[in-house]
């Protein structure tokens, strides 16, 4: 009994079990952290060192493909940057980039809906 109590404080609620490991292993290399993250109830600080102490390395480019870009140009203009990212399996950033380069713009029933949402308050520093 106490051996197992020991072994809880050692590994604690956020041990990684072989299959959230093999997960990591599976969908780190694709680069969306945050998407990992959230399938395995994780902050993304845990998966990024978790990746870090196992040596692993996001494939840094991927190329985009002329279907890509082609669907990126159709679905830029409606959807978020965050959902594009989740269809795209790429970052953020990866999208705001690319669709800067292509000189996508959002649209303007896109632009007008997100006005209207209230807004998020900042906490002040």
């Amino acid at each position: 009994m106490a051996r197992e109590a020991e072994d809880q404080l050692i590994k604690g609620p956020w041990s990684w079990t072989p299959d959230d490991i093999k997960l990591l292993k599976r969908l780190y290399p694709l680069g969306n952290i945050k998407m990992i993250a959230e399938r395995l109830n994780r902050p993304l600080t845990a998966v990024r060192q978790k990746a870090y102490d196992m040596g692993m390395k996001t494939d840094v480019y991927r190329y985009w493909t002329e279907d890509d870009l082609k669907l990126l140009a159709k679905l830029y203009p409606d959807m978020t940057t965050d959902e594009l990212a989740g269809r795209f399996n790429r970052s953020e950033g990866s999208i705001k980039t690319k669709a800067l380069q292509l000189k996508l713009r959002k649209s303007q029933k896109y632009l007008k809906a997100i006005q209207s949402r209230p807004r998020k308050r900042r906490k002040k520093r």
